[in-house]
């Protein structure tokens, strides 16, 4: 799933020429499916496929992944012309805020979370939990009370993570950590709903460039005091190119040129209608999991996963 600033329906969109047309869902299809293939990509650095194979800890691929996002943001906005608009000193603790809630917290949960499940179960969980848990956080913050068909939806989506997350059966998943690795998701998906809500004013105030850089940065500072004493760095040094590829493709193609061309689809799209591609997340996660990592796909994924899907579509008429 993109960390990304998602555009508001009400902000101006271009209508898509006819000769462009192909160029934007191009776009965003090649955004969706690369962010579902970071399921498989980030696993594989972070489970042991073969014997005496290199990993590293959620935290620590989380550092490098956005380390490297934040040289190439810095790039971008030091050669930029026109330059962008300087970040108030006054809007910094929020942006420091935003950083920790939207990347390093996020993705130690989302990591941890994959690492103790798998790909097909990670992408559906993050995917189909977030707009769920965004309804909730955001009606919180103005007070709304959740009744009627909005409850009963948020409630057949709760059903379909439990359908996910027990399907090791209690005692199993238990052991192997697997039920642990759901509630993390489960908590990504509703951190992900605090950071989107906290963002609306800012995303007023500044570009979707300099948020992202901003918030980029924040959330590396915090990921590398948080692994500066208690990760194992020589691991990096142990990786074997395969897995280096893995960590490159998730920093420079996931964090960087995905987000690039999603929001390039957004200055003709709504957000509403680009944001319906991100449901194909899940099925590249599962069919690449499978081709590439052997992972079986269980009933209990498919079902649990159509479950939240349809809870999704009921809030999406309530």
């Amino acid at each position: 799933m993109p960390m990304t600033i998602a555009r508001s329906d009400m902000e101006t969109t271009r209508s898509v020429p006819q000769h462009a047309g192909l160029k934007v869902y191009g776009a965003l299809l090649f955004s969706v499916t690369a962010w579902g293939a970071s399921f498989v990509a980030a696993r594989y650095v972070l489970s042991s496929f073969v014997p005496g194979m290199p990993v590293l800890s959620p935290v620590l691929l989380a550092t490098v992944r956005f380390f490297m996002a934040t040289v190439v943001f810095g790039v971008i906005l030091l050669f930029r012309r026109p330059p962008v608009e300087r970040i108030r000193r006054q809007d910094i603790p929020a942006l420091v805020l935003l950083g920790q809630v939207g990347i390093s917290v996020y993705f130690w949960l989302q990591y941890t979370g994959l690492k103790l499940t798998n790909a097909s179960v990670s992408s559906i969980l993050v995917v189909g939990l977030i707009p769920l848990a965004t309804m909730v956080v955001s009606g919180l913050a103005r007070r709304e009370s959740l009744r009627g068909k909005r409850a009963a939806a948020l409630a057949l989506g709760a059903c379909g993570v439990l359908v996910v997350s027990g399907q090791e059966g209690l005692s199993v998943a238990l052991e192997t950590g697997f039920l642990l690795g759901s509630l993390c998701l489960v908590a990504n998906a509703f951190c992900f709903a605090v950071y989107s809500t906290l963002m609306r004013k800012m995303r007023e105030q500044y570009s979707s460039l300099v948020l992202t850089a901003a918030v980029t940065v924040s959330g590396t500072a915090g990921l590398l005091l948080a692994s500066a004493f208690t990760q194992d760095w020589s691991s990096l040094l142990r990786l074997e190119p395969v897995q280096w590829a893995a960590v490159v493709y998730l920093s420079l193609v996931c964090s960087v040129l995905a987000y690039f061309l999603y929001n390039h689809a957004l200055s003709y799209l709504e957000a509403s209608k680009a944001a319906v591609w991100l449901y194909l997340e899940p099925v590249v996660a599962m069919l690449l999991g499978s081709l590439l990592l052997g992972e079986a796909i269980s009933a209990h994924t498919i079902a649990g996963g159509a479950i939240i899907l349809l809870s999704l579509t009921l809030t999406q008429r309530t």
